[in-house]
């Protein structure tokens, strides 16, 4: 009898035990979900203002000439989301032959149509950054970047003929920042540009551009 309940009380304390480790680890298991909800979103560490850019990029839709462009932005931040850029244009200071003329003359005895290339591309856009992040490099620093969505009005001057063109345009773009002042930026733009709007005759350009941007206004937090 005594042998028994000597069994029925060890058996006891053992599921005590275990009762106990249970809810103990389901306990921590809830701190530590606790903890990543607490720190796996954070604030963005910097944040913009007034930001001027400048950058070198390249116009490449054209068969015959690669147009080299020298670009700048004017753009206020109204808070870490939203933006308008007031105003973005870049300049085609240079041409590049692709020598495809030369061969449809030399190998076909064919003068082809002149393409229009462009001087002067132009906008304004509302701008979207909805993706701030950080990565690590070889775990020794951390680096961080946005992405961000401009859209918008958009301007073109065009030679062969000599013309204006309007339209809109929309884009990619990629920002690391350097310091709280200071970013790198990749820019990838489509230009949707026609001479009238009675016609509807579609001129597409994109732009491909690197550039520097200083903010003023931002800081850390």
């Amino acid at each position: 009898m005594i042998h028994g309940m000597s069994r029925i009380l060890l058996m006891s304390i053992a599921f005590g035990t275990v009762s106990a480790a249970s809810v103990t680890a389901l306990a921590a298991e809830d701190d530590d979900v606790d903890e990543v909800a607490t720190y796996a979103v954070q604030h963005r560490l910097f944040r913009l203002g007034l930001e001027l850019n400048g950058g070198l990029g390249i116009v490449p839709l054209n068969a015959f000439d690669k147009g080299f462009i020298v670009d700048g932005s004017v753009t206020w931040h109204f808070s870490s989301i939203l933006g308008w850029e007031i105003a973005e244009g870049g300049y085609v200071f240079a041409q590049l032959d692709t020598g495809l003329k030369q061969q449809l003359m030399d190998n076909f005895g064919v003068q082809p149509t002149v393409l229009t290339t462009p001087l002067f591309l132009g906008s304004s856009n509302l701008v979207f950054t909805p993706f701030y992040g950080k990565l690590a490099g070889l775990n020794r620093s951390v680096s961080h970047v946005e992405l961000f969505f401009p859209a918008g009005l958009a301007l073109g001057r065009y030679q062969n003929p000599g013309q204006w063109e309007e339209g809109l345009d929309a884009g990619l773009g990629l920002r690391w920042f350097v310091s709280s002042q200071l970013s790198l930026r990749m820019d990838a733009r489509d230009f949707l540009l026609t001479p009238s709007l009675s016609h509807l005759n579609l001129t597409n350009e994109l732009l491909f551009a690197v550039g520097l941007s200083v903010g003023f206004g931002g800081a850390e937090r």
